[in-house]
């Protein structure tokens, strides 16, 4: 399968290809918009940079502004799971597939959820030890649980971690308490803006190596040159990857 990204919108869960501007002129304040990407494949990548170049136009990737995103928390990734013989201490209801999932969260709000994992609990007296990649400036994390894959309610939410340096959870079965993964990233601030952008230049930006199922955060903006007057002509953006 290789190398495959997934870029998203700046709630990070709708899925793009490439974002378009409304027609604008020079001297027209832009707003800059927040971008995700994540690596869904099955390799980590190389050092990764991103070009963003302006599709239908000659004035081109000179229009385009870049910049890391730094202060909002990015989900947990690389989560796995293992069994273990738990004696007594066992309490799950039920044996059979239980599906996990890891979020964090800091002082302004919750990540999404990492992709899940599945745990095939065999004998009601065993328990499941997760273990993730910690997240730069997360205050803990939450664990989620769930007996039906794909299906989070209400109340599914297993653990409480508060710690951002605390990457290891053991289930014993226990039941779960009120809360579930939340649809939207919200560490940075909340909709329509989702956080503030930091200083934006030209681009390639460097992302580094991005391992599976790891997410980065950027934001983009263009820049209307002096003596642009194009009526009718919105700018759209094409994302370009490349390893090195």
């Amino acid at each position: 399968m290789g190398l495959i990204l997934k870029h998203l919108a700046k709630d990070g869960v709708t899925q793009i290809t490439s974002q378009a501007w409304p027609d604008a002129f020079a001297g027209v304040l832009q707003t800059a918009e927040k971008f995700w990407v994540q690596n869904i494949g099955d390799r980590d990548s190389l050092n990764l940079a991103l070009s963003l170049v302006q599709a239908g136009d000659s004035d081109g990737s000179a229009m385009m502004r870049i910049g890391l995103d730094t202060a909002t928390v990015r989900p947990p990734y690389g989560l796995a799971a293992t069994l273990s013989a738990a004696g007594a201490g066992g309490l799950f209801g039920a044996i059979g597939v239980y599906e996990y999932v890891v979020t964090a969260w800091n002082a302004t709000g919750e990540t999404q959820a990492c992709v899940p994992v599945s745990a095939n609990v065999d004998v009601t007296t065993k328990k499941v030890t997760l273990t993730w990649q910690p997240s730069p400036n997360a205050a803990g994390y939450y664990v989620y649980r769930t007996p039906t894959p794909g299906v989070y309610g209400s109340s599914t939410r297993r653990a409480t971690i508060n710690s951002g340096s605390s990457t290891t959870y053991v289930d014993d079965g226990s039941a779960c308490a009120a809360g579930a993964p939340p649809p939207e990233n919200t560490t940075a601030g909340g909709s329509p803006t989702y956080g503030t952008p930091p200083a934006l230049g030209a681009g390639p930006l460097n992302l580094g190596v991005l391992k599976i199922g790891q997410w980065a955060c950027y934001w983009a903006n263009r820049v209307i040159p002096a003596g642009t007057a194009e009526a009718g002509n919105p700018r759209q953006s094409i994302r370009k990857f490349t390893e090195s």
